[in-house]
């Protein structure tokens, strides 16, 4: 389900699908907000819409991009990701909430499956590897004290466990929330059967 609260184990899970098709041959201001409450431990998770909604983002690779050099691909959200100041964005949100002492909040993906090949659209059982995806993250901290705890600019490293967030802190009856919107991109620097493609990253959210 996403959103999500749980209480202990504090882990939620959210998935993300990206489709990779080769067809060639409101924002937020701050991202770290700090709440005075005094609720239980909790956590929250989202990524891109609300509810059970599994977002897709679609990588569409055509001759243009292939000839006569090869071009990266920037991803296109489906029409049920709600609208964000970035265009193509996807809105990544983690909230988090202890009573007392140090706690580390922990954001982690897993995309090792890579994206496999369709049956029926010619790429046969290539699998794609989502090392090829990385993204621009939107809206970074740049508070002394806080920037680099949120989302920064990266790559998926085909793991089952990549960090993207780790904060460790010592909040009293607060909840803290990171928030970036996430633009992906499809290298494009290897030339693969062409053919419809298809994977998911699943986000794991963990105060530990």
């Amino acid at each position: 389900m996403k959103p999500f609260t749980a209480l202990f184990p504090c882990r939620v899970r959210v998935a993300l699908a990206l489709l990779c098709l080769s067809l060639a041959c409101g924002p937020a201001t701050a991202v770290l907000v700090f709440f005075d409450l005094a609720s239980p431990r909790f956590i929250q998770l989202q990524v891109g819409a609300s509810g059970g909604t599994v977002n897709t983002v679609g990588f569409n690779v055509t001759g243009a991009h292939t000839s006569p050099s090869p071009q990266p691909v920037q991803g296109v959200p489906d029409a049920l990701n709600p609208a964000t100041g970035v265009p193509g964005g996807v809105r990544v949100r983690l909230r988090g909430q202890w009573a007392t002492g140090n706690q580390t909040l922990r954001l982690l993906v897993n995309s090792a499956a890579g994206m496999a090949c369709v049956a029926g659209t010619g790429c046969g059982s290539t699998v794609i590897p989502f090392t090829t995806v990385g993204w621009v993250s939107h809206e970074l901290e740049s508070t002394p004290g806080y920037a680099g705890w949120d989302i920064q600019s990266g790559r998926f490293d085909g793991s089952t466990a990549q960090q993207l967030v780790g904060m460790t802190c010592c909040f009293t009856n607060k909840a803290v929330e990171v928030a970036n919107t996430l633009v992906f991109t499809y290298d494009n620097a290897t030339l693969y059967p062409a053919g419809r493609y298809r994977g998911t990253v699943t986000f794991t959210a963990v105060i530990e």
